[in-house]
C-alpha cells in the first residue's frame, strides 16, 4: 500500500470539498498528518517490517523515495506529500495517535486515502509496536465513517497477496477480494454505507 499515486489521479478533479477533522474514539486519535509528526514517520517508515508490502513510494513530483527511509528528509518527502494532496483535495493521511496508560499520546502510524471519489482507495501504515492490538482495525472504521459523510460510495484496498495481516484486516473491516489486481496487489472492496 504506497503513498505513489499515478498522474492520472492526480489530474482527476476532487470530488468533495476536502476537510480533515480529528476523530477519536477510545485511546485513540486521527489527526491531520503534518510535519509535527516527522519523528514518527520517519519511525514508521524505516523500519523494513512497515515498508515491505508497501509498494513505489514517491515524492509529488514522481520521484522514487528508497524505501526503508534512510534519513527524516526521506519520510518528510511523504508528509509533504499527503500535505501537497490534501491542498489539491484528492488524498491526505491522519497520523494515528494512541494514548497510553500514562495519558501521554503516541505516534502509532497513518490512515487515510489515496484517492477520493465515488469509490474510494484507503491506505494504512502501522508501527510494529502496536501491532496485533486493534488500534488499526479502529483507525479504519473511523476513516470509513469519516468517508460515508461524503458522496463516495465504495471503499478500495489494494493488498499483495503476501500481505496476509492487511488482507485478515480488510476482511474483518467487511472487504471482499474483487477479482482484480494492479501492480501485484489485489483490490479488496466493500460499499460505503451511511
Amino acid at each position: 500500500m504506497g503513498t505513489g499515486v499515478g498522474l492520472a489521479a492526480r489530474l482527476r478533479q476532487p470530488t468533495i470539498v476536502l476537510t480533515i477533522p480529528q476523530c477519536h474514539a477510545g485511546a485513540l486519535e486521527l489527526v491531520p498528518l503534518t510535519q509535527a509528526h516527522s519523528a514518527g514517520m520517519f519511525a514508521l517508515w524505516s523500519d523494513s517490517r512497515v515498508t515491505r508490502y508497501s509498494g513505489p513510494v514517491n515524492d509529488y513530483d514522481g520521484n522514487a523515495i528508497a524505501m526503508p527511509a534512510a534519513t527524516t528528509q526521506d519520510s518528510d518527502l511523504i508528509i509533504d506529500f499527503w500535505l501537497r494532496a490534501a491542498e489539491d483535495g484528492w488524498g491526505f493521511r491522519w497520523a494515528i495517535m494512541h494514548r497510553s496508560d500514562t495519558g501521554a499520546n503516541r505516534f502509532a502510524g497513518t490512515v487515510g486515502f489515496n484517492a477520493l471519489a465515488q469509490r474510494a482507495e484507503i491506505a494504512w501504515h502501522l508501527l510494529p509496536e502496536f501491532w496485533g492490538r486493534g488500534i488499526m482495525s479502529a483507525a479504519c472504521g473511523l476513516a470509513i465513517e469519516w468517508l460515508a459523510e461524503t458522496n463516495a460510495t465504495e471503499v478500495e484496498a489494494f493488498i499483495e497477496a503476501a500481505n496476509t495481516k492487511s488482507i485478515a484486516l480488510a476482511t474483518r473491516l467487511g472487504m471482499n477480494a474483487a477479482g482484480y489486481s494492479n501492480d501485484g496487489a489485489d483490490q479488496y472492496l466493500m460499499p460505503v454505507t451511511r
